[in-house]
């Protein structure tokens, strides 16, 4: 069996178990046990076809891709995952870019909820800044203080509660990133089975989504040096609720859209617009 026989194999039961881009991982399968591109000429082992039936396998059932990997790829850097950690989303990268539109390497820049530690990470290595990132829950620290390692940043963990901000006594930032927990408790009941195997914890903001916007501009605010910025991404239909919050919390916000034209990251600062 060559490579692209092995990636249409998979590809047909990924869809008959009603996996959304069905081609799509079979491609990624391919290349992860293979180490070639499906569309490329080679024969797959009799190894290699034993290691792809068995994530075939643990895919129809539902487990993420990304689990059954144990790494995913953000913003061009590798990263440790797996359950109670979220997974990163090409979406997420909108806070890299901000950060690469704003911060150098005399910036010093928070991330809150930061779980894998994708976005400090991916910022510090991108800007040459120094980064904190604040993550409360055991699993998902773990991977922090596990990618941090992989990835040879300067990123200091912090293991602590994104709402409280005393463990940052006496220290002042550039730019505070995070990515909350947003969904609404309809979503919640409606989640793709995938999602589900993703933490609750990283996942419910409150019956409308909306907890920890409230609580979050106000409480750190005036840990933001003088036109810092504070980005955060948002769930669909969430922008202009987020922006309103902001700005009662003294920022000039506006709302930047993704490559899909969805409103997904809200962006405030002190005195102008950060992008």
């Amino acid at each position: 069996m060559n490579g692209r026989q092995a990636a249409a194999e998979i590809a047909a039961k990924l869809k008959e178990a009603q996996v959304f881009s069905p081609e799509y991982e079979a491609g990624e399968i391919i290349l992860e046990v293979c180490k070639n591109h499906p569309l490329q000429v080679f024969e797959v082992t009799a190894e290699q076809k034993k290691a792809i039936d068995a994530i075939t396998a643990e895919r129809v059932k539902g487990r993420p891709l990304q689990y059954i990997f144990g790494k995913w790829e953000f913003y061009g850097y590798e990263f440790f995952v797996g359950e109670g950690v979220l997974i990163p989303r090409p979406e997420t990268e909108l806070l890299v870019d901000i950060a690469v539109k704003n911060l150098d390497k005399d910036s010093v820049m928070l991330d809150l909820c930061s779980g894998s530690g994708c976005i400090p990470i991916a910022c510090a290595k991108e800007t040459g800044c120094r980064a904190y990132a604040v993550e409360l829950y055991d699993k998902a620290f773990s991977y922090l203080e596990k990618n941090i390692a992989h990835n040879n940043a300067d990123v200091t963990a912090v293991k602590g509660d994104a709402l409280d901000s005393t463990h940052f006594d006496g220290i002042t930032f550039d730019a505070v990133f995070s990515n909350p927990p947003y969904l609404t408790a309809e979503e919640m009941q409606e989640l793709q089975r995938e999602v589900r195997y993703e933490p609750e914890t990283a996942l419910y903001g409150g019956e409308d989504g909306l907890d920890f916007y409230r609580r979050l501009f106000t409480l750190w605010r005036p840990r933001l040096r003088d036109g810092g910025i504070f980005a955060v991404e948002v769930g669909d239909n969430q922008a202009q609720q987020v922006k309103k919050l902001m700005e009662e919390a003294g920022f000039t916000a506006e709302i930047i859209l993704d490559l899909q034209g969805i409103a997904r990251v809200v962006c405030g600062r002190r005195a102008e617009m950060c992008v």
